[in-house]
């Protein structure tokens, strides 16, 4: 039972340490992207590649340009002046990438070396978001400018209604989602806090538990102490109240101190594994020690003490059903002179009653 529970606790903190670390762990880099024309603003998502610089969290503005050839599998066209309507410290240019034909890490080193300052790279008749990883790594260690992938219909809005507007532009800015690390940080050590007080009384109560069985157990030294008797016929013992077999002619038998025998297989482990008391009159095997302590003996008896009688007497399983009269009283205790003058009318009244079934009053 205590392993099972120990087992439990190891289980759970287990869990617990791996919950707490896959939720410290960052988050799945998404992005969204901010498209500005006609006083309207949309809003697409996207995913940031797996290679490259990440977006910064004031995210990046830029001016959006459609890349010659599209699939940006070649040199690519630079980007054109920036209108003197925008600020050239503030405002970037984002080039508009089609998937396929190449990979994407070739398609973003071409957008760099033209002179763009960031990448979108959209699918195909799809709105799916994949993850653009790279495929070389020499490539992708030469790619210094962030990239993100969108969906078919954010392209067509960006190629339709971005691209050829003056003045309409673009911001690419990270996902923060709400920090749970930020907040989970002194939450995950007053949990750690708790687990650990709890495990340190866990581990205090198996101890305890531990120490408990052992006193109400055999060692296996005191168990050799207690003499080991060869069966042979005509000895008192006859039958094994444990296995209830028959002794038979060379038996090894173990002779507890109240002179019941057994066999040594079956009262060895009652002894070892169980209880230090013969199991048919309970009387303890081994004497307790003088200096053994009152909170002691009261475990081992069961806390019997509180539930003395009046008489000072505990009952237990030893106790007689009869209890004879208080041998220092001469004629009894009231209630047992109540019980013998009932008893005695109740005979009397049978004599009568047998004696003269017929009579009438």
């Amino acid at each position: 039972m205590v392993q099972l529970g120990c087992r439990c606790m190891g289980t759970r903190l287990s869990v617990l340490i791996l919950v707490f670390c896959s939720i410290l762990l960052p988050l799945p880099t998404d992005a969204y992207i901010y498209a500005h024309y006609s006083n309207i603003t949309k809003t697409f998502d996207d995913r940031i590649a797996l290679f490259g610089s990440a977006l910064p969290k004031d995210g990046i503005m830029g001016v959006l340009v459609a890349s010659h050839p599209a699939n940006a599998c070649t040199t690519i066209d630079p980007p054109p002046p920036l209108p003197p309507s925008f600020n050239a410290t503030t405002t970037k240019f984002v080039v508009l990438i089609k998937r396929y034909d190449c990979n994407f890490d070739i398609k973003v080193l071409n957008a760099q070396q033209a002179g763009y300052d960031a990448a979108i790279v959209h699918n195909i008749y799809s709105e799916i978001l994949l993850n653009m990883n790279y495929s070389n790594e020499t490539i992708a260690e030469q790619i210094n400018i962030p990239s993100v992938f969108a969906s078919y219909y954010a392209s067509h809005i960006l190629r339709n209604y971005i691209i050829p507007e003056q003045g309409a532009y673009v911001i690419l800015k990270p996902d923060f989602p709400f920090p749970l690390s930020y907040y989970l940080i002194p939450f995950t050590g007053v949990v750690c806090l708790i687990i650990l007080v709890m495990s340190v009384v866990f581990i205090t109560r198996c101890v305890q538990y531990r120490k408990r069985l052992r006193k109400n157990r055999l060692s296996k030294e005191q168990l050799k102490r207690i003499p080991i008797h060869k069966f042979s016929k005509g000895d008192d013992y006859d039958v094994c109240a444990i296995c209830l077999d028959e002794y038979e002619e060379g038996d090894k038998l173990r002779v507890l101190p109240c002179s019941h025998a057994y066999h040594c297989k079956c009262v060895d482990p009652w002894l070892t594994q169980t209880k230090k008391t013969c199991p048919v009159c309970k009387q303890r095997v081994t004497r307790n020690n003088p200096e053994q302590s009152e909170s002691e003996s009261e475990t081992e008896t069961g806390g019997r003490g509180e539930e003395e009688g009046p008489e000072g007497d505990a009952d237990s399983e030893r106790t007689p059903l009869l209890r004879p009269s208080n041998p220092g009283s001469p004629t009894g205790s009231p209630g047992h002179d109540v019980r013998c003058n009932w008893i005695t009318s109740a005979v009397q009244n049978v004599q009568i009653t047998y004696r003269f079934p017929f009579r009438q009053e």
